[in-house]
């Protein structure tokens, strides 16, 4: 309800905001320079169309460019009945929402408002651009639009979606501003072009900025194949219960050959079976993404954790000697006994067996069957034991 109503008091208060400066800019519209001004809208729509997302919630196009040129080199009032337009014909185009368009609507059109008024302050009349001089100006109204605009997105998805609150902070990191800035720089460049050869000015520089916009959206495009072609690999060599690699990963890396010395960890659950039997399957499935989470925190960045299947793990330490090996295993034990809110009914322990490559094997399948031998080994020496191949108990 809280979040309904600042929703309300925000979009009253710019409305009327952006309202009043339609009402005293639409009168200066330099309306002879009409057929510049629907090219940008043009433009404005199909930037709008190649947005990059920068954020759960923000994202960023070359539109800041075409908003900061207009601001510069036509003024207040063509800037904001551009933000109108453009937004209107982009909802309606993308099939949005008409409460998004609103939104969106009053986003870019309060903060040409405020940029706009700014500028006029700083550097007096549009239209009459002149370098160095003009540089200041535009430089301080880049970045106010850039305060102004992430701002108003932070504020209005505070209200849209009161879940994204904590992540408002993004908004202020360094990427986002360097992102933002940058494409408003293009805005400056583009005002000098304009400025200095108008219609022609406007079309060279335009289509350059087209063309790059499209490279940038193929390059994104091509990242997001990309990282759904690993997200959906990454899915089939995943194990759904403990979100560890499962069986697949691990007869992947058995085919494989190398001489790399290597440390296997062989872990089965102690006594899985009263999980399951006393306190039912829910209790289990707890119990193994439990032991899963808790080797994975034991290890380092580059070792794998494996299920093997049921209750039983492997842990890979590649250049790990066997003694380190030992530690490890002795980690993982130490930090299972000092589980105390797991929401199981009872504790949990493992037993562990410990096999190295090339010492204790010629290969890598056998290096797995001793490791699962030392394993039993453990399990016969009384359990919540860690043995190696080697030397016997640990």
């Amino acid at each position: 309800m809280k979040a309904k109503t600042g929703l309300l008091v925000f979009c009253g208060i710019a409305t009327l905001l952006t309202a009043g400066g339609l009402l005293y800019y639409t009168p200066t519209l330099d309306l002879y320079r009409w057929l510049e001004l629907a090219l940008l809208l043009i433009m404005l729509v199909f930037f709008q169309f190649r947005g990059v997302g920068v954020s759960s919630y923000i994202k960023l196009s070359l539109s800041v460019s075409v908003y900061l040129a207009s601001i510069f080199v036509y003024g207040t009032g063509e800037a904001i009945w551009l933000a109108v337009l453009s937004n209107i014909i982009y909802g309606l185009l993308a099939k949005i929402q008409p409460v998004k368009i609103y939104l969106n609507l009053l986003q870019r059109s309060l903060t040409s408002l405020i940029v706009g008024a700014a500028f006029s302050e700083l550097h007096g009349q549009a239209q009459a651009l002149a370098l160095p001089s003009s540089l200041g100006p535009m430089f301080i109204s880049l970045v106010l639009y850039t305060f102004v605009n992430l701002s108003l997105v932070s504020v209005l998805s505070m209200f849209v979606r009161p879940d994204l609150h904590p992540r408002n902070a993004e908004v202020f990191k360094a990427q986002i501003w360097v992102n933002s800035m940058l494409y408003g720089y293009t805005g400056i460049v583009y005002a000098v072009f304009i400025s200095n050869w108008q219609l022609a000015g406007l079309l060279i520089f335009g289509v350059l900025m087209i063309g790059v916009s499209e490279l940038m959206h193929f390059s994104l495009q091509m990242v997001a194949e990309q990282q759904r072609r690993i997200k959906a690999e990454q899915e089939l060599i995943l194990d759904s219960k403990t979100k560890v690699y499962n069986y697949r990963f691990l007869s992947d890396w058995l085919d494989q050959k190398s001489t790399m010395q290597v440390t296997m960890l062989f872990i089965d659950i102690d006594d899985f079976w009263a999980f399951n039997d006393l306190f039912g399957h829910e209790y289990g499935d707890l119990a193994l993404y439990t032991v899963a989470q808790t080797i994975a925190k034991s290890i380092r960045e580059d070792d794998q954790v494996i299920r093997f299947g049921g209750d039983e793990f492997v842990v890979i330490l590649p250049n790990t000697p066997r003694s380190r090996g030992v530690l490890i295993a002795k980690r993982i034990q130490a930090r299972l006994a000092e589980l105390s809110d797991t929401g199981l009914a009872r504790p949990l322990t493992v037993s562990i067996g410990i096999a190295s490559y090339p010492e204790d094997a010629g290969d890598r399948m056998e290096l797995l069957r001793r490791a699962d031998m030392a394993m039993y080994r453990a399990k016969s020496m009384g359990k919540n034991q860690c043995c190696s191949w080697a030397e016997g108990a640990c």
